[in-house]
This record gives structure tokens, sequence and C-alpha cells, in this order.
């Protein structure tokens, strides 16, 4: 069973509609022969449609990052550079298991 980490960056517009707000996943998948949550494991990043949580592609796969110091940077670096999201600003609104 996968557990996806859902977020939302509102990207600094926090007094407007939410049409232009950001819902994103992240989730620890199985990668380089490593079970998903474990050592060594890859990361999922995407964004997700609200209030389905349906994937909007691309999904970007940190190949054996989890549990590494690396890990955090890696993913922030991916969500700004391919759709300007700042995890630092973004809410932690819950846990999908799937």
């Amino acid at each position: 069973m996968l557990n996806d980490s859902i977020y939302l960056d509102k990207h600094g517009d926090g007094d407007h509609l939410p049409d232009k707000w950001s819902y994103y996943r992240i989730t620890s998948v199985d990668g380089l022969g490593n079970p998903e949550g474990t050592l060594g494991a890859s990361i999922e990043v995407c964004r997700v449609k609200w209030p389905t949580l349906e994937d909007i592609p691309p999904v970007i796969d940190s190949i054996g990052t989890t549990g590494y110091a690396f890990a955090y940077p890696t993913v922030n670096d991916a969500l700004r550079k391919q759709w300007n999201i700042e995890r630092e600003r973004s809410i932690f609104i819950g846990i999908r298991d799937r």
C-alpha cells in the first residue's frame, strides 16, 4: 500500500480564488530493489487534481533517495523547477492510502 502525503501551495495568494493553487503529492515508491518507505527507495512527486486527487502528468521520480539527506532538497528542487511550487510555503493537508 502506498501512502501519499498531500500538500497545497497557494503560491503566496491565499486571498483569491483557488484556481491558481497547486495540489501535489509526495510518495515513497519501490525503487532500486528497495521496498517503498525503506532506505534507498524512490520518491514520486506529482501535481494532483482537487478534490479527486488524480495525478496530473508528468510524475517525477527521484530514484533511490528515500531516507537520505539529499532527498528533501532533491524533491524541493523538482517541485520548484517543474511547477514553481515552494514546499516551504506549502500546507500539508493529509495522507492518502492507496
